[in-house]
């Protein structure tokens, strides 16, 4: 790739906004050209609200050949499908967290990356914040000692997620453990390596029983260490993002690791002292690092901890939870 990034999204909705729209107007080498949606009068309402050049349905975003890259902001059960197509036409891709709703569709899409020469990506933005970066290095550099259990609570409040919600939607390949427990065995993955799931609870929705309002699951990292997981749309009012690591030397404490600009603290003790103090840069944004990751790894063609290859262990180990639940992988 040559110049500058030139994206246009599939998906209107406040994620691509969010995640894509005002962070690509704050890094260097990447804008954000046309917006899609399966109702094109939809996306010229966006268009014109954030100062879009292009708009279009679906299929005007892939055929447009001044696209370098597409983003999927759509529901994850339509990213193998997009995706693919979006790799055939030429594009980069970079997925909404999950790269999709289980190991095989995910693997159809680095499939046809490798097919095509072209590259994609799954939308895990946290990983490029230096604040998860700094966490990383904590757990890998010894000071914790020998790692005797891991704690994770991934936790939505519990009026967020409310009737009518895509997340509620078993159509559209919804629940907990694909909304919020995809970042925890991404964390699980990146720290430690590939874990093995044990057992699994969920507690289901009555309106739709494939959806799990929450799941509580138990995996195994390789060194033997139990790691629990909790993913749930039936959190407190505040909610939860923390990782709690127990070693045999010290214990780690991390807040808001799914948003670290959202306040995220790192705190490691041992006994009664206080070893690491931390928390994240004030304004650094997760997805505008994401955006300059990929600006950086699209120009030099470098390996990415976001490249789909990488992401479909993620959902095969979600596939995995699901069946310890006795549920069916989406």
């Amino acid at each position: 790739m040559t110049g500058e990034l030139r994206i246009g999204i599939l998906g209107a909705g406040g994620i691509a906004e969010r995640a894509m729209v005002e962070p690509s107007r704050e890094v260097d080498g990447v804008r954000v050209d046309a917006i899609g949606a399966r109702d094109p009068e939809r996306a010229e309402a966006f268009a014109e609200r954030l100062d879009l050049p292009k708009h279009g349905d679906y299929e005007t975003i892939l055929s447009d050949p001044d696209i370098d890259l597409v983003y999927l902001a759509l529901p994850p059960i339509t990213h193998a499908a997009w995706g693919v197509r979006a790799l055939r036409a030429g594009k980069h891709v970079l997925c909404e967290k999950p790269l999709s709703v289980n190991g095989t569709t995910a693997a159809a899409i680095a499939e046809a990356a490798a097919e095509t020469g072209r590259r994609a990506f799954v939308g895990f933005h946290y990983r490029l914040h230096g604040f998860t970066q700094r966490l990383l290095e904590v757990i890998a550099s010894g000071v914790l000692g020998d790692v005797e259990r891991a704690d994770i609570d991934f936790s939505i409040p519990h009026f967020v997620v409310k009737p009518g919600n895509i997340r509620l939607d078993g159509d559209l390949g919804g629940g907990a453990v694909m909304d919020v427990g995809c970042y925890a065995v991404d964390l699980l993955r990146a720290a430690w390596g590939e874990p093995v799931v044990e057992s699994a609870t969920a507690v289901l929705y009555e309106d739709d029983p494939r959806i799990d309002l929450q799941t509580d699951a138990v995996l195994r990292l390789p060194s033997g260490a139990p790691a629990s997981v909790r993913a749930s749309f039936l959190g407190d009012d505040k909610g939860a993002m923390s990782l709690r690591v127990s070693g045999s030397a010290a214990e780690l404490v991390a807040t808001s690791v799914i948003v670290p600009q959202w306040g995220a603290t790192l705190r490691v003790t041992a006994g009664g002292d206080v070893v690491i103090d931390a928390k994240a840069a004030e304004g650094e944004n997760s997805y505008a690092r994401q955006l300059e990751h990929l600006v950086a790894v699209l120009a030099d063609g470098s390996p990415s901890i976001l490249d789909a290859e990488r992401g479909v262990g993620t959902m095969r180990v979600v596939d995995d939870i699901y069946r310890a639940a006795g549920l069916e992988p989406r």
